[in-house]
């Protein structure tokens, strides 16, 4: 616990490292840095109004329940923007419009009129509003409203439980108020205030209750069988030895590409067919015009086999010879006669022509 009368130092040595706020999880930062009672930046601590008035308005033993006093926390992770710093904030549209100012809470537009803008300014949200002390459970988030009013470098300083010292350094903040996201990693009271040229804030106490359970450490990959996972690997002298692996014939065969084809276990060429000789197997189909053209209709027959006639009748075939009848089922034919031959003319005589010859 930390003592109520803890004196607090009164820095007068700026050094300012990169942003970065472990507590409050910054991100894209260079890291916090830690400091203790007995670091010669930090020189003496006193006490003023605003750090006794938080300290009267915590419990004298830090918090392990929620209580009454509970801030307005979150489980979910702000997204990666509002992590990475201060974010500008209107009071006039927060959802905590009431802050707590000289022992009360007052509405926005009081507060705003009453709260002198030469000074810095420090709370954290609970429901009743802004506040200097609220509790929270570990492993949660809670909104932090800061006023800085000069423009100047900004550093945020956190007392751990363990008391030591933790500085995060915010650059260079023009006036106005601000809003930044607090987490609450250790359990314990945490007591905070943060620094301008200008001087400090008041104080604010978070007491962080309740455990983490921490994140299961996955095993460590065993190197001797993530090496035997690999074929043609093996662990000697713990090392892991691999030797070339061996020809695929499927994978150099199909690198030879066409007309080279893996098929039924073996590299084999195909030749693509003739698309003209394809085509002209076809009984009237040819090529032409890089098309294959068929007639339409049935391909008729280059072959066709004659068509029979009808059968003659031999009764009539037999007689329509002169010299054959038809008789007992067959055609019986003779020899025909033979005409005579004429004889020979003898050669006529002068007196065969006389009674035709004139007179």
């Amino acid at each position: 616990m930390i003592n109520q009368k803890f004196v607090w130092t009164l820095i007068t040595l700026f050094i300012f490292m990169g942003l970065a706020i472990g507590g409050y999880d910054l991100s894209g930062s260079a890291g916090p840095e830690n400091l203790t009672t007995t670091s010669p930046i930090v020189q003496s601590l006193e006490t003023d109004t605003g750090s006794a008035l938080a300290s009267a308005m915590a419990p004298q033993a830090p918090a392990n329940q929620p209580g009454t006093q509970l801030a307005s926390y979150t489980n979910q992770q702000p997204t990666k923007t509002d992590l990475k710093g201060l974010m500008p904030f209107n009071g006039m549209v927060s959802p905590s419009t009431n802050v707590f100012y000289k022992g009360s809470y007052l509405g926005w537009n009081g507060f705003a009129s009453r709260f002198p803008s030469t000074s810095a300014g420090l709370w954290i949200e609970r429901s009743a509003g802004w506040s200097w002390y609220a509790t929270m459970p570990l492993g949660s988030w809670a909104r932090e409203l800061l006023y800085v009013p000069i423009t100047s470098p900004v550093s945020m300083y956190e007392i751990y439980p363990d008391g030591f010292v933790t500085r995060y350094y915010l650059g260079t903040v023009n006036p106005g108020y601000y809003c930044l996201w607090y987490y609450a990693d250790t359990p314990g009271r945490h007591l905070e205030v943060f620094g301008t040229s200008s001087g400090y804030s008041n104080k604010i106490i978070i007491d962080a209750y309740g455990t983490i359970n921490p994140r299961p450490t996955p095993p460590k990959p065993d190197p001797k069988a993530e090496c035997e996972k690999t074929p043609n690997c093996y662990w000697a002298n713990d090392h892991c030895y691999c030797t070339m692996n061996p020809p695929d014939p499927q994978k150099e065969c199909e690198n030879r590409g066409f007309p080279w084809m893996w098929e039924d276990g073996q590299c084999k060429m195909k030749i693509a067919p003739n698309p003209v000789a394809e085509c002209e197997k076809t009984p009237g189909c040819f090529w032409a015009d890089g098309q294959c053209q068929c007639p339409p209709g049935p391909v008729p027959n280059p072959n066709p086999e004659p068509t029979p006639g009808p059968v003659p009748n031999p009764v009539d075939q037999c007689e329509n010879n002169p010299n054959c009848h038809w008789a007992n089922g067959q055609c019986l034919c003779t020899m025909p006669n033979p005409e005579p031959m004429p004889g020979p003319v003898p050669n006529p005589t002068p007196d065969d022509n006389q009674g035709d010859m004139p007179s």
